[in-house]
């Protein structure tokens, strides 16, 4: 008879993601809420089909469905975006949702289902993204999604200081369009680490709020269902054609996770016409730059200056390392700040239509902490 979640079945460990879910939230002190479980794990129609013809798919694949269901979706859970400490404890970051969830995914070896992702989508880099593609800045002003707006920005820069060049931006990983994957915000290469960059960018005008461990989740989710190989096998994408053609690429099978966030939003006088990350915030008045009522620093910032002193936020770096110890490819995970480089000389994107250095950024990063592979 098994207990808990990890369970052997036919001679496999079969996982039980509603039990794991329930264990989890049990060491938060939090009762699972009613539908959540549907919410964060619900069936898509791949899972469905799958489920239909167990008659003909051997025992690992069935258990597959489980280990996709949690492991692919339990970034997404609001758990894991929650910011302050189990009741009845003290006020200590080991206290702190985020520290027992990491704990927890260690303790319990739940990390490990991670590692048996797949990706899905035949064909990651069908998407049409094109460096040189004519944009107008005041239509793409027009929208409040302001983070996809900055990756786009990002892409046609190119070559971002201290990140890497950026070759692709918003890269699709569903097979299907019912299936619950996202996409990746940014894909870059690493020059002096001769590696792939994972990026997940945080950003919002009023300071983004989602913690480090979201962040991580997300980014490792998403490394694992990518197909890095289709970066060497894709035609017809002009970022990765741009790529190959730079002097210092060289295909690789080595990749990392950049967590990429903003330090600080700014009211003017905190000097927000210098710092802040976009002016054009407004959609109704994208001519016009705009600032947030008050001055907030990103969530990711104030936990990665925490996580620096490896004394706090201890579980989570344990988390990170754990990560870094099951993908044999995964050579670092690398926390960054993205600043706007007002000193630039650099000319700004010729494609971009009514860019102005006075309302428009170039951006350069700087990488507060790396946490490397001990392999």
């Amino acid at each position: 008879m098994c207990s808990g979640v990890n369970c052997y079945k036919g001679g496999f460990i079969m996982l039980d993601y509603k039990e794991a879910y329930e264990l989890i939230c049990k060491a938060i002190d939090r009762k699972v809420k009613f539908n959540e479980l549907e919410t964060i794990f619900g069936q898509n129609k791949t899972d469905i089909k799958n489920d239909n013809e167990k008659t003909k798919k051997v025992k690992q694949e069935d258990n597959y469905i489980d280990i996709k269901r949690f492991a692919a979706n339990f970034y997404k859970a609001p758990i894991v975006n929650y910011k302050g400490y189990v009741n009845g404890r003290t006020q200590k970051i080991k206290n702190r949702y985020s520290e027992i969830i990491a704990k927890t995914l260690v303790s319990d070896d739940f990390v490990k289902e991670w590692s048996k992702l797949k990706p899905v989508r035949p064909n990651h880099f069908d998407t049409g993204h094109n460096h040189s593609e004519s944009v107008d800045i005041n239509k793409l002003q027009i929208s409040n999604r302001k983070e996809e707006i900055l990756a786009k920005l990002l892409f046609y820069q190119r070559g971002v200081k201290d990140l890497g060049y950026i070759f692709d931006y918003q890269t699709p990983l569903k097979a299907v369009k019912s299936d619950s994957y996202g996409k990746i915000d940014l894909l870059g290469y690493n020059s002096k680490d001769k590696c792939y960059s994972i990026i997940e960018l945080k950003y919002r005008p009023s300071g983004s709020e989602e913690t480090l461990l979201r962040c991580v989740l997300e980014a490792y989710t998403y490394y694992k269902l990518f197909d890095l190989n289709q970066i060497e096998s894709a035609q017809d994408h002009n970022g990765i054609t741009e790529l190959r053609a730079l002097k210092d690429y060289k295909h690789t099978k080595n990749a990392e996770l950049v967590i990429l966030f903003d330090e600080k939003s700014c009211i003017v006088d905190d000097g927000g016409a210098e710092t802040n990350l976009m002016l054009r915030i407004v959609p109704k008045d994208a001519s016009n730059p705009h600032y947030p009522t008050k001055t907030v620093e990103s969530q990711q910032y104030k936990e990665c200056k925490e996580l620096i002193d490896s004394s706090k936020h201890k579980e989570l770096q344990t988390l990170c390392e754990e990560i870094l110890a099951q993908e044999p490819h995964l050579k670092q995970i690398r926390f960054v700040v993205l600043r706007a480089d007002t000193d630039s000389k650099s000319s700004y994107p010729t494609n971009i239509k009514g860019w102005s250095r006075k309302l428009d950024r170039l951006y350069r990063a700087e990488t507060l902490l790396t946490i490397p592979s001990k392999g």
